[in-house]
């Protein structure tokens, strides 16, 4: 495959946020599909796959000037053997929800075995000035103000896992406050088609919350969840993310129209749970303060 690094006009910058499971081929056409501005990135992950469609497409960047736009990707960009090479992540309970990913992530899918981890003998750095996986809010803000153009591509995948992981939703939040422009790529347009009878993917969508979203190191998601509730608090949170995605200008917007009925209903069903869930957690404590 080309490097897509060549090329003579002036540099540009983009952060892509990504869900780590999704196809590598996949992120890669989301990028490709963003530099070439295109909504949909399928297609061009087809194109992949084929030697000559391959040579198309780095003809179309080079045509388009488009072929030396940087595109800050923290799998490439962090230096993982400081980090995560030596290990896997802490094996969750059997029955819990995050087991299946845990298995998908550590075990390779054709032979069945554990993945092989690095043996390298780099410190690691979990946390503190020198640890690179931290600071996702300073690269941001940093990039921000050198690069005017700087923009936050969402590599959506086609499950919309990305939806679900602590540090994706934090991105999204984090851009929409300091007021980076951000492009969406999707798989396929269809995927938001009204007229399919299809809502679960919505639904999901229109009821998240922080709390639910994971982290592939539990104390990732502790640290998230401390710096929310030291901030804006949890419930705020979750109304920028709804804005982040639903919003005037939102993420997603412009592909859910036909969705504005579905969605009022939906939030308001999620204001009744906090509602119930507050009252209940009210009662256990009056009553555990009368004991």
């Amino acid at each position: 495959m080309p490097t897509f690094s060549r090329g003579t006009v002036e540099r540009r910058s983009h952060q892509v946020t990504h869900e780590w499971r999704n196809l590598f081929c996949h992120t890669v056409a989301a990028v490709l599909a963003d530099a070439l501005e295109q909504e949909e990135y399928g297609r061009i992950a087809i194109q992949l796959t084929d030697e000559m469609s391959t040579a198309h497409l780095d003809k179309c960047l080079m045509e388009r000037g488009a072929a030396n736009i940087r595109y800050w990707i923290c799998s490439f960009c962090v230096n993982q053997h400081r980090g995560i090479c030596g290990s896997m992540a802490a094996e969750p309970p059997l029955d819990s929800p995050e087991y299946p990913r845990y298995k998908a992530n550590a075990y390779d899918p054709v032979l069945n075995k554990p993945h092989r981890v690095c043996d390298c003998d780099e410190p690691k750095l979990w946390e503190g000035d020198d640890c690179e996986m931290n600071k996702f809010e300073d690269l941001m803000a940093f990039l921000s103000c050198k690069d005017p153009s700087f923009k936050q591509v969402v590599a959506i995948d086609r499950n919309f896992g990305l939806f679900s992981r602590i540090w994706c939703v934090a991105e999204l939040v984090e851009a929409c406050r300091l007021q980076i422009d951000q492009n969406v790529s999707l798989p396929w347009k269809r995927l938001f088609d009204a007229n399919t009878g299809d809502i679960g993917t919505y639904m999901k969508l229109a009821m998240i919350s922080v709390k639910d979203c994971s982290a592939a190191l539990e104390k990732d998601k502790i640290s998230i969840m401390k710096k929310i509730e030291n901030s804006t608090g949890i419930e705020e949170f979750d109304a920028q993310l709804q804005a982040t995605i639903f919003g005037d200008g939102g993420l997603l917007s412009k592909d859910l129209m036909g969705f504005d009925v579905i969605h009022s209903a939906s939030r308001a069903a999620l204001r009744a749970q906090v509602a119930i869930a507050q009252a209940e957690s009210r009662s256990l404590a009056e009553a555990n303060s009368a004991v």
